[in-house]
């Protein structure tokens, strides 16, 4: 049986969930209606702004929003932390709303069609993908995509586009949900063609959205990471009519592109990741496509891929209709770290020295926040290259410089000392001292040894999936950012000697360039992370950040979330909304509380509690003149994120909110 809604007069269920109503309270008076607005892409719009003109919920009258309707979907799944047999889920979605349905995707890649007033079911299309796969994250699909054929009209028309975990496109007819025959092969694309090697199916997956720009779809892959067997992760675009393969970028170059210079020494052969695992972000009149590279592969050691990497961990502005690349910039040299951009772009508009600038800001694991000139790629605020601590591990070959941009400061400390660890117990402050004082420790950037090394800022940021939400009016970026160290071990070589990168691509590159591949490498090394060290460092691990991109200064810090014990700043990893009332949204994961953060300071102004974590972002939308503004909220849990703090609730909650009946300013 299909799950159904629950309205807000079944309060046995909204009690169960922890989500009874709260107080009424009347809305202030407004001489004029407020603007209708939709949420047509999962970050907002295509540039990811993840910012709502709507200002009925505003700073005097938020704490009075009730619960309007809630929905369960069914499907999720603890599969345990490391992943067994089969792996768990992530409800990481943030439903969107088009022609007035709002549509989430489940972990399993189900699509679901709700009325967004009531919560009422109105369609469900299911992939059938495999549930007893082991997917190295776990099943994860951060939502769906919509594209409308103006060529066109009545059934398949307007298009639902879903990427599966098992690397399927999908197209389905917003209306009715059913596939569109005429895409692809009955209405479905295979993204497992053409890539190569393809080891194993659950190498290659999906979990973002596509992006569409015009009449193509472009999409990137999550990969098996930092395996050394997983392929390169191209981006590609496809015809959103026909689903036909349009163009392929290769984010590991073959010979001959460009690129190809940085992987030295024959490297080229065996160069594997570069994918684009995060959401895209489109500039939908300029026709480009912006692309956050992940890191190369294996992560932490590096010494079979020595050279820059290029594509790797840059961000990757590509024409759409064409895939040729405009420009690039790669934020960190031959990553050792797992720095990749996990962060979608966020396409800005800038106030700089009396003159308007069309930007991205590429936020980063490192706290660092890049912002360039949209069209051209030069930075609007200096970036230099400085020296860098250097390798220590034989066959390792460090980039001498990285990239740090002179503003906005990083959002994060990037040098930890022992004042920084927690006292909270005596034992454990002894054991964290003692595994400091024997690691290397000289600041960002320094590489994995085999004595151990403190890695500062972690992998998980920074910023990471959340990315950021900008306000065009302040002109402020609201950034979720994490604070957290670990210790990188890289062992001893296990007698593997020196030879020839070979398998299917090694063979493919023999024959596109001949002499070129092949040459002799480093014994691959097994790297580390010791999780434990996560908690030596003192709270807050958790913090919003308001970052002003006009004057590249922070406006303000604080620590997400408190937990029974008073510690402030916990984990998480969800996305924030900011909207023209004046509100910032935002949800621990491990607080399990929604907050409204005032946008001018960062104070709470209220908080609703949750029945299970929230890794996808709010949305907010009203339907028509005089309507009620809804902010709804998909909380789920991500089955292994926080394990090495506090476990994750998980849970497949759609809930909707908004201000009681006659609440609505007009």
């Amino acid at each position: 049986m299909s799950p159904r809604p629950q309205r807000r007069g079944e309060r046995a269920l909204a009690a169960a969930a922890g989500l009874a109503a709260l107080a009424i309270a009347a809305a202030p008076a407004r001489s004029e209606p407020p603007p209708i607005a939709g949420w047509p892409s999962a970050g907002g719009d295509a540039g990811n702004s993840r910012y709502s003109p709507l200002s009925d919920i505003r700073r005097e009258n938020v704490a009075s929003l009730e619960v309007a309707w809630t929905y369960r979907h069914g499907d999720y799944h603890d599969g345990g932390w490391p992943p067994g047999a089969r792996s768990g889920t992530a409800f990481e979605a943030t439903p969107i709303l088009v022609e007035g349905r709002l549509l989430v995707s489940t972990p399993y890649n189900r699509v679901i069609a709700l009325d967004p007033e009531t919560g009422r079911e109105l369609w469900v299309f299911d992939p059938q993908v495999d549930r007893e796969r082991r997917y190295s994250n776990g099943y994860v699909n951060r939502g769906v995509a919509f594209w409308r054929d103006s060529r066109a009209e009545g059934f398949c028309a307007g298009r639902v586009l879903v990427a599966t975990v098992d690397s399927r496109l999908i197209a389905l007819d917003v209306a009715s949900g059913r596939p569109c025959p005429r895409f692809g092969k009955g209405g479905t694309v295979d993204l497992h063609v053409g890539v190569m090697p393809l080891r194993e199916p659950e190498y290659h997956k999906m979990t973002s959205p596509p992006m569409v720009i015009g009449d193509v779809i472009v999409t990137g892959a999550s990969l098996a990471d930092s395996r050394p067997d997983q392929p390169p992760g191209d981006v590609r675009g496809w015809d959103a009519r026909s689903g036909r393969l349009l163009w392929t970028f290769h984010v590991v170059p073959h010979p001959g592109e460009p690129g190809s210079e940085t992987w030295e020494r024959g490297s080229l052969s065996s160069g594997v990741g570069a994918n684009p695992w995060a959401p895209l972000a489109a500039d939908l009149e300029r026709g480009l496509v912006f692309v956050p590279t992940s890191s190369a592969s294996p992560d932490l050691y590096g010494g079979r891929r020595p050279g820059d990497n290029l594509f790797a961990d840059s961000l990757l502005v590509l024409r759409a209709q064409t895939g040729e690349r405009v420009w690039h910039f790669q934020t960190v040299h031959h990553d050792l770290w797992d720095y990749d951009l996990g962060s979608p772009p966020n396409l800005v508009r800038l106030r700089r020295d009396g003159r308007e600038i069309d930007a991205v800001a590429q936020l980063t694991k490192t706290g660092f926040v890049f912002v360039f000139d949209r069209e051209t790629g030069e930075p609007v605020f200096p970036i230099e290259e400085r020296p860098v601590p250097q390798s220590d591990v034989a066959g390792e070959q460090t980039s001498p410089t990285q990239p740090f941009p002179l503003r906005p400061p990083p959002l994060v400390p990037q040098r930890m000392s022992e004042a920084d660890l927690w006292d909270r117990d005596p034992q454990e402050l002894a054991r964290c001292r003692a595994a400091l004082r024997g690691a290397r420790n000289e600041g960002i950037f320094t590489p994995p040894s085999e004595r151990g090394s403190v890695l500062y800022p972690s992998p998980a940021g920074g910023a990471n999936w959340s990315g950021g939400a900008f306000d065009p009016e302040s002109g402020l970026l609201y950034v979720p950012s994490l604070n957290f160290a670990l210790l990188a071990r890289v062992e001893p070589p296990a007698g593997e000697a020196p030879g020839p990168v070979s398998g299917p691509r090694e063979r493919l590159l023999r024959r596109l360039a001949p002499g070129r591949a092949g040459a002799a490498l480093p014994p691959l090394r097994r790297a580390t992370m010791d999780h434990s060290f996560f908690t030596c460092l003192a709270p807050p691990w958790g913090l919003l950040v308001a970052v002003d991109l006009n004057q590249g200064e922070i406006r303000w810090r604080v620590p997400i979330g408190e937990d029974a014990n008073g510690v402030r700043g916990l984990f998480h990893m969800g996305h924030a909304l900011v909207t023209a009332g004046g509100l910032v949204f935002h949800a621990g994961s491990e607080e399990l509380r929604l907050r409204a953060h005032d946008a001018a300071t960062g104070e709470v102004l209220a908080s609703f509690p949750l029945p299970a974590g929230l890794h996808a972002g709010p949305m907010t939308y009203k339907l028509r003149p005089g309507g009620r503004q809804y902010l709804v909220i998909a909380p789920g849990g991500h089955y292994g994120v926080g394990r090495v703090n506090r476990a994750t609730v998980l849970g497949d909650w759609v809930i909707a909110y908004a201000l009681p009946d006659g609440g609505a300013l007009r």
